[in-house]
């Protein structure tokens, strides 16, 4: 059963990234992980597919995008100027 009010931002997303700007901002973005507001599911697959795109979007703009998972607090990628690095050698 879908929830009355829909899913909350933040609160029931999976994921969020955070983006340093190389003029010095800083951005934290949680993972939008369904489909439209009164889905009756999130999947975590959802959510990465939007933040890699807004990657791409980003670009070169940015200089380092990591990206955690919500539950354990674990970075899962990340990213310097739009291109994933290994998260071995960081």
């Amino acid at each position: 059963m879908a929830q009355s009010k829909g899913w909350k931002l933040g609160q029931d997303s999976f994921t969020k990234m955070i983006v340093w700007f190389k003029d010095g901002n800083v951005r934290t973005m949680y993972s939008i992980d369904w489909k439209h507001k009164l889905s009756r599911t999130r999947s975590k697959e959802t959510g990465m597919e939007r933040f890699r795109k807004k990657i791409k979007q980003y670009g070169p703009l940015a200089g380092t995008i990591e990206i955690y998972d919500k539950a354990t607090g674990q970075r899962i990628a990340k990213f310097y100027e739009g291109i994933e690095n290994s998260l071995e050698t960081t």
